[in-house]
């Protein structure tokens, strides 16, 4: 038996439904709903593990402010190294761009998952739930803020975006500043900018995958916090994607932040799934 990992540049469509079909399987022998899509870009990139030539497991890789990994390999292929082989290469794939932290993502509703992070050694850091929007619990719009202008960003808005999310979640600078910079040019990223009496004051951001449309990167000013400032940048947001015709809007929250959560069920938003996050232990120093 030889297992052989691959990292495509690009995906043919055989090889896009080949992955495809992987994923449908492992989700469908555990319901689950993990976050793989068959796409690469400058955002995620895809592992894949053939074992004797055939495809057997598949990791996206997520490149942000932290890596985050998920993966799933065929169940009739488990317990033959493929998982781990995947992780490894991911460790290699990650180092290689210059970063070093990697976040192993597992959907909570089997035990599988967490138990094979476990069996890497890794830590839980922190788990969120993914809220669905539940078009009928949606508020009616609040009334318009003065001088709180809502707009989509365009490129040269990078900088205040990332000041904003620094200051709302505290990473370091020049990481979400790189981070900011390779999504705002993206097609398939799109953010908004709240600007009040002319000054940023929150931003989020739009992925659309697999049909959905997910409400991420969503961060306001902590000395505006409570102001509303949010709530109206969430609605008017719902708004937009409502008069597109998007129906299927998610968002993600931390399962310990109490006032997000909050704010998203008033704004129409249901829990739904909830995902792990587990730190992978450092490599080892090699010998020399």
């Amino acid at each position: 038996m030889s297992i052989t990992i691959t990292a495509p540049d690009s995906l043919d469509d055989a090889t896009a439904e080949g992955i495809h079909a992987l994923v449908a399987r492992c989700n469908a022998a555990e319901r689950l709903d993990l976050p793989i899509s068959p796409e690469v870009g400058a955002s995620a990139s895809l592992l894949l593990a053939h074992i004797d030539g055939d495809l057997a497991g598949v990791a996206q890789v997520g490149h942000g402010p932290e890596s985050e990994i998920c993966l799933c390999v065929d169940p009739a292929r488990r317990r033959r190294g493929a998982g781990r082989a995947l992780v490894t290469a991911a460790r290699g794939h990650v180092a290689a761009r210059g970063a070093g932290d990697i976040l192993l993502v597992s959907d909570t509703t089997a035990e599988s998952g967490p138990a094979f992070a476990e069996s890497l050694g890794a830590q839980l850091s922190f788990a969120e739930h993914r809220m669905d929007l539940d078009l009928a619990a949606v508020p009616a719009a609040p009334v318009p803020m003065p001088d709180l202008d809502i707009r989509p960003a365009h490129g040269g808005d990078a900088p205040a975006i990332a000041a904003v999310l620094v200051a709302a979640f505290g990473d370091p600078p020049a990481m979400v500043e790189r981070f900011v910079a390779e999504r705002i040019v993206s097609r398939s990223h799109r953010f908004l900018l709240g600007e009040l009496v002319g000054r940023p004051a929150g931003t989020l951001r739009l992925i659309v995958d697999d049909g959905w449309t997910y409400v991420s990167t969503f961060g306001v000013l902590p000395a505006l916090h409570g102001r509303g400032v949010g709530r109206r940048m969430l609605l008017h947001t719902i708004g937009l994607l409502l008069a597109d015709g998007q129906r299927a809007v998610r968002i993600e929250v931390d399962t310990t932040n109490a006032s997000a959560i909050g704010l998203y069920e008033s704004c129409g938003f249901r829990r739904g799934r909830t995902f792990a996050y587990h730190r992978l232990p450092e490599l080892a120093p090699s010998a020399s």
